[in-house]
């Protein structure tokens, strides 16, 4: 197995310009940056209420928000400054109303709590990231209405592009990312049996029923 390697350089994105930057590149890549994530959601059963984890600048929010007509998502994302503009971009997009951010990370049980219930909660290309995944995962588990569901879409460790030496972007992040057995085994920590992952490389779909 292929040896993970978190991301030694890895900031919190932040300043204006950065990250309307990084909004930029999303507006221009999304639909293939998110065509994996968009195609399972479709089959999924998502209720009224989301919590998004990452939203970063909220284009994919709004595209979440456009698509499946939630009552209300809540976007809970670390940067402060990717808040701004992500609250910026909604409101330009007449989508205020529904969606909402708020600071913290995953790993913060109390905020996480404080946020309430919802029908579903996702991730996108974030679970890499995260200091301590089981305190997330159990965190937004916990989050979950009786019968909600919890999908996190990100990259798997391993594959052509793991070798490839080059330090950045999604070579980085598959080098930091997770295997299925390792998520296999954090799952069985936690007590969760009723889950699934499919995989397609380089990214690996994981549906946790409550």
């Amino acid at each position: 197995m292929p040896k993970r390697i978190p991301h030694t350089d890895f900031e919190v994105i932040t300043g204006t310009k950065t990250t309307r930057d990084y909004l930029a590149m999303q507006k221009k890549l999304g639909k293939f940056y998110f065509k994996g994530f968009f195609s399972k959601l479709d089959k999924l059963d998502k209720g009224k209420r989301f919590l998004e984890v990452g939203p970063g600048p909220g284009y994919q929010s709004a595209l979440v928000a456009e698509k499946y007509r939630p009552d209300e998502i809540i976007g809970l994302e670390y940067s402060e400054d990717m808040i701004r503009v992500a609250e910026s971009y909604v409101q330009e997009n007449k989508l205020g109303e529904v969606v909402k951010f708020k600071n913290g990370p995953v790993e913060d049980r109390e905020r996480i709590a404080g946020l309430g219930k919802f029908d579903f909660v996702y991730s996108t290309f974030s679970l890499h990231h995260w200091t301590d995944p089981v305190a997330g995962i159990k965190n937004l588990y916990d989050a979950l209405n009786p019968g909600g569901t919890f999908f996190i879409y990100d990259f798997f460790r391993g594959g052509l592009f793991y070798y490839l030496k080059i330090k950045r972007g999604i070579w980085e992040s598959i080098r930091a990312a997770y295997t299925p057995d390792e998520i296999k085994q954090m799952m069985a920590g936690l007590g969760i049996d009723t889950y699934r992952i499919d995989m397609k490389y380089p990214y690996m779909a994981i549906t946790i029923q409550k």
